[in-house]
């Protein structure tokens, strides 16, 4: 039997990290003025679990004071967490889909519709949520927080995100990259001078200067905002969507979220970033967790 003020969490096994998050109830122990209080949620981020099994579960629990025995209901999404059993120590396991999971935490409180969702981990999930219905996988790309970190590797020797959106806030794009104007020598239609043309093209050219580290950093960071918004871009343009929401820990790399004004046609009005996007998905798992059992006779 669990006491009151008990706790449920969702996890989600992403491919390079592991998201924990925890809803507390309103606890009994603790009452002021005859008001039962409600502790705070919480979240933690672990490195990725290739097999999750009740062994990990139990360890990734512990790093936010839990046990697993302590909780009422745990909801699984991502990576092989289909693979977990329905029920581990008398907990009962709720496995809810990416799609769902990414949705509801992208856009509980978002009321626009119909919207599309990009879910920015190791790669990009795309999502429509339509103005009825249940939301929908469009396609996915292989760009995303991965990409990020292994070209980051390779360039600036290093996958420390705070090492790279510091380089990225001091470099200077165009040492790495053609814009529109470098090539045209003006704009085109929407698209404005600046925009970026080709990424890192510029070091193919024998008269472009030699890229500091940073350079290299804000070129990087650039490219993969970039593709990613696009082709969020191209979703909402397709399917008449009203708002592009995003979440993912690739959003709290310094530099990123400003690149997408780089990107034309997105108007800062249609993009939509929730509160601590890195724990969204595992957050939005829970929601779709508990909604189904309260509705279950």
């Amino acid at each position: 039997m669990k006491r009151a003020g008990t706790s449920a969490a969702a996890i989600d096994f992403g491919g390079t990290l592991t998201d924990i998050f925890v809803r507390a109830r309103p606890s009994q122990d603790r009452v002021e003025g005859g008001i039962a209080l409600t502790l705070p949620d919480r979240s933690a981020v672990e490195a990725h679990v290739a097999r999750p099994d009740r062994a990990a579960v139990e360890r990734l629990l512990a790093g936010v004071g839990l046990e697993l025995a302590e909780i009422e209901l745990l909801a699984v999404t991502g990576g092989r967490s289909h693979e977990l059993p329905e029920m581990m120590a008398g907990v009962p396991v709720a496995h809810v889909g990416e799609t769902e999971a990414s949705a509801r935490g992208a856009l509980d409180g978002f009321s626009i519709r119909p919207a599309v969702v990009l879910s920015l981990g190791t790669g990009t999930g795309v999502v429509l949520v339509p103005e009825t219905g249940a939301p929908q996988r469009l396609v996915g790309s292989g760009i995303g927080g991965g990409t990020l970190l292994g070209l980051a590797r390779m360039l600036l020797g290093t996958i420390d995100v705070a090492e790279i959106g510091r380089l990225a806030t001091i470099g200077d794009l165009t040492r790495c990259d053609l814009t529109v104007g470098d090539i045209l020598g003006r704009g085109i239609g929407p698209i404005p001078p600046e925009a970026t043309a080709a990424h890192f093209a510029r070091l193919a050219r024998p008269d472009g200067a030699e890229p500091r580290r940073e350079d290299l950093a804000a070129a990087l960071v650039n490219l993969i905002a970039q593709v990613i918004v696009r082709l969020g871009l191209e979703a909402m343009l397709v399917h008449r969507a009203r708002a592009l929401a995003l979440v993912g820990h690739v959003l709290d790399v310094p530099g990123f979220r400003e690149a997408f004004s780089r990107v034309p046609m997105l108007g800062p009005e249609a993009l939509y970033v929730p509160e601590a996007p890195g724990a969204a998905v595992a957050r939005g798992a829970l929601a779709v967790a508990l909604e189904a059992r309260a509705t279950t006779p």
